[in-house]
């Protein structure tokens, strides 16, 4: 199976206006993602190096600065990775005449460790949710349960199961050279095995819509569960006082910041969800169907929602972290960065 030419299908398209006009609109948003998602992705990377630098110099006695950490890891490898996916699927790369099926070599170098990273983040937030709210529900017992080891522990665990997520793909399919008979030339494309279907299907359900809206579940029970427990500052007061677990006002900014982050992963990742949803239901937006070029529309929202999300922290624990704020200013006069 050959992977799908995208400046052919211009070429082959341009006698149907309104296929034409189509392409015409989907450039015009690639090249508009390229422009945006690109700048701000490269604040993002820059962000998220600043914040592992200030949580290192904060230390990792806080199991929180450890996810923290994670997150700031896993964010800087979707931002590296959606700067190529960006790169790949602009219109002068589609259309070039090159020895090599740029959305191809695009899916297994950029698009799947994208989704890998994407999920680790997932989980990451979703672990430090969970973190807060039994902060909140238990306070007393919370720092006995997560501890900073086993807060490393997770996290760790978080990035290698989730390599598992690779496997399928990279699997069934793998990038060669292959002579194109319609073209007369051997180009670089993707070259799957017998039936790639039967392991894509089972993989597609668990990576693409099982793990996403499982993190999702964990990260709106929590977050909805704190709110629960917080609401109504006065008669939290009263019910903490008389049950003698009173949570500092430090341990609260946490909760509120960590919910922020949570409710922010919910809303950015929604676009990419819908699209995978859509793709599950509708064949032909799959990569090589008729309908492909409106899921890259789609993918459009998604990378610059995703680009938003993974770029934003710093903003959110320079608001919201009073600690974070003079780590932040410590690292500036000591000229660290």
């Amino acid at each position: 199976m050959y992977g799908v030419d995208n400046s052919s299908q211009t070429l082959i398209q341009l006698g149907n206006p309104a296929i034409y006009l189509d392409l015409q609109v989907r450039d015009f948003f690639l090249a508009t993602n390229l422009l945006v998602c690109g700048t701000a992705g490269l604040f993002g990377i820059v962000g998220n190096v600043i914040n592992i630098i200030v949580f290192y110099k904060q230390g990792y006695t806080d199991s929180v600065n450890i996810t923290l950490t994670a997150l700031a890891l896993s964010d800087m490898g979707a931002l590296l990775t959606l700067q190529l996916i960006n790169f790949l699927t602009n219109p002068w790369i589609l259309h070039a005449d090159i020895d090599t099926y740029p959305i191809d070599l695009c899916m297994m170098i950029a698009f799947y460790p994208h989704n890998y990273f994407i999920r680790v983040c997932g989980f990451v937030t979703s672990f430090a949710s969970f973190e807060r709210c039994i902060c909140v529900v238990s306070p007393l017992k919370v720092r006995n349960i997560i501890t900073p080891k086993r807060a490393l522990v997770v996290n760790v665990l978080i990035f290698s199961i989730t390599t598992l997520a690779l496997f399928p793909p990279y699997y069934i399919g793998y990038l060669d050279w292959t002579y194109i008979p319609a073209f007369n030339r051997t180009k670089l494309t993707v070259i799957y095995r017998q039936n790639p279907y039967t392991i894509f299907d089972v993989s597609y359900i668990v990576t693409d819509l099982v793990a996403p809206y499982t993190t999702f579940f964990i990260l709106i029970t929590s977050t909805s569960i704190i709110a629960i427990k917080l609401q109504g500052q006065a008669k939290w007061r009263t019910s903490t006082v008389k049950s003698g677990t009173k949570i500092s006002t430090k341990e609260k900014k946490t909760v509120v910041m960590l919910s922020t982050i949570s409710i922010m992963f919910v809303v950015c990742l929604i676009p990419q969800s819908t699209v995978l949803t859509a793709m599950s239901f509708v064949q032909d937006l799959s990569y090589g169907g008729k309908y492909f070029d409106v899921t890259m529309l789609g993918y459009c929202v998604s990378y610059f929602s995703e680009t938003i999300l993974s770029s934003v922290n710093i903003f959110i624990y320079l608001r919201m972290s009073h600690k974070y704020r003079e780590s932040f200013n410590n690292v500036f006069k000591m000229g660290a960065i």
